[in-house]
């Protein structure tokens, strides 16, 4: 099966069921089939390649909406690749991003008219486009279904490089990801899932584009995030599944601490992409009808690797690998270790990516001949198999030959009453190589001195792991996804 074969089916089979809510109002899966064959037409000029051979590609820079999804398959109904577009690149990632993916076409709006101006041989804005008004018809088109080993869409996903990298994902990494997926959670087509992470994240696309509308659910698209409105929604639309990073959670819970939304029909309220300090979770079970689960995942691996349950649940952890997925902890030498025991996380099974584009030697540097994924991500499964994740290869501390886990200060610091968000980075010292630096935000209604959280740190951490400096800020640099920017600090 395909990508294309799936939403095919599922608009047959879900013809009036309301399939989309966005800024513009619901439309029924008939009705998005119909707004993603009409694009098709206009699409086909843009080079479609239906005959088995190299496919083309083209971009797309589109907010959450209706018109993202219709038009992201009205590409694969015309055998074209979608290369996903961050609006928030630079402008040197994004003209880097369009060379390297040989995108002569991208799909946007006037909106970030800007982006590409001279990039591109041809820009197509959504937003003057005038589709036919009549009504949909049963009669499905004859669309490019495609192969399950195809390349389905193509990310770009930052890493300690200026340039991002190409993570290529076929049909079968997609499907594998969400067959994976939708036991643990008991998905149906009656779930109605809130969309607030922006689709150009991997995370998003699975959870929110791929998963209600190949099964038949309803998901409702906020352009704009805030913690405010997600109430509101929760409550208009009934929603069954949230999910968000740990930072839009804390803007979640703050709005939800003085309003008087019914969150009743919450089912599930998943996290994951950064650390969840334990404060974090145990705020979000005073207030919401359900815990806040947290899961662990990465762009090259569709991106759900491990997930806690309602049914399988450890407080800290990042749950159990999905049904159809492996997880192997490995040491320098590539041996696997035994639970309890800190090393690389290796990840195999059928959502693991077809490679980065381009870069056939960083892919096999990767992805070991057996299949194995090096995550460069750090953790320890426990006997029960539940999953932590202790830090980054990259972001380790090695402080005097020590290697510290900035994640692990960072969960302490957490923990102070007086503290909003915490972010931990190494700075070179000439006496021990690297020593901590923590970047504070403060709770407005509680002062915090340097002094004083200090010797907090002293009082929960051994002393070589207490930073040795503090920079107070309002803020700290997030992502579009809402990660902290550690590269930035």
């Amino acid at each position: 099966m395909t990508l294309t074969e799936k939403f095919l089916q599922c608009c047959k089979r879900s013809f009036q069921k309301t399939a989309i809510v966005d800024e513009k109002g619901a439309i029924s899966y008939g009705e998005l089939l119909k707004i993603a064959s009409d694009l098709s037409a206009i699409f086909k000029k843009l080079g479609a390649s239906t005959s088995g051979g190299p496919q083309s590609r083209v971009g797309m820079c589109l907010p959450n909406s209706r018109e993202f999804v219709a038009s992201y398959f009205a590409l694969l109904f015309n055998g074209i690749t979608p290369v996903i577009i961050n609006p928030l690149l630079s402008s040197t990632q994004i003209a880097y991003v369009v060379k390297d993916a040989s995108v002569d076409a991208v799909i946007t709006t006037g909106f970030f008219k800007d982006l590409f101006g001279g990039l591109v041989k041809e820009c197509v804005y959504l937003d003057q486009i005038s589709l036919p008004s009549t009504a949909p018809s049963q009669s499905p088109p004859a669309p490019y279904l495609g192969r399950e080993g195809d390349v389905a869409v193509i990310f770009y996903t930052s890493g300690t490089s200026a340039n991002p990298k190409g993570v290529v994902l076929t049909h079968k990494n997609i499907l594998g990801n969400l067959e994976g997926s939708l036991h643990p959670f008991d998905f149906s087509d009656k779930d109605i899932f809130l969309g607030i992470l922006p689709l150009f994240h991997a995370f998003a696309f699975t959870v929110t584009l791929a998963m209600p509308l190949l099964f038949g659910a309803r998901v409702v698209y906020i352009s704009r995030f805030s913690g405010p409105k997600v109430l509101e929604h929760i409550e208009k639309d009934k929603i069954t599944f949230l999910l968000a990073v740990p930072s839009m959670y804390r803007a979640i819970l703050r709005a939800a601490q003085t309003s008087t939304h019914d969150l009743s029909s919450l089912r599930l309220a998943v996290t994951g992409g950064e650390p969840v300090p334990m404060d974090l979770l145990n705020a979000f079970q005073k207030v919401f009808p359900v815990p806040l689960l947290e899961g662990y995942g990465l762009t090259e691996a569709s991106p759900i690797v491990s997930v806690n349950t309602p049914q399988s649940y450890k407080y800290g952890t990042s749950g159990r690998p999905l049904p159809n997925v492996e997880i192997s902890i490995v040491d320098e030498n590539n041996h696997a270790l035994p639970p309890g025991k800190e090393g690389e996380i290796w990840v195999r099974g059928p959502s693991v990516m077809k490679g980065y584009l381009n870069l056939p030697e960083l892919t096999r540097q990767t992805i070991t001949p057996e299949g194995w994924l090096k995550t460069g991500d750090i953790g320890r499964l426990d006997e029960e198999g539940f999953l932590k994740i202790t830090g980054r290869k990259k972001e380790i501390i090695i402080i005097g030959g020590e290697n510290v886990a900035p994640a692990e200060i960072e969960d302490i610091i957490s923990h102070h009453p007086g503290v909003f968000e915490v972010a931990v980075v190494g700075v070179p010292d000439k006496l021990r190589g690297e020593v901590p630096k923590a970047y504070v935000v403060c709770r407005s209604d509680t002062p915090l001195s340097e002094e004083k959280l200090r010797e907090y740190c002293h009082q929960h951490l051994p002393h070589y792991k207490v930073p040795r400096y503090f920079e107070f800020r309002k803020e700290l640099p997030h992502g579009p996804t809402g990660k902290i920017l550690k590269r930035a600090l």
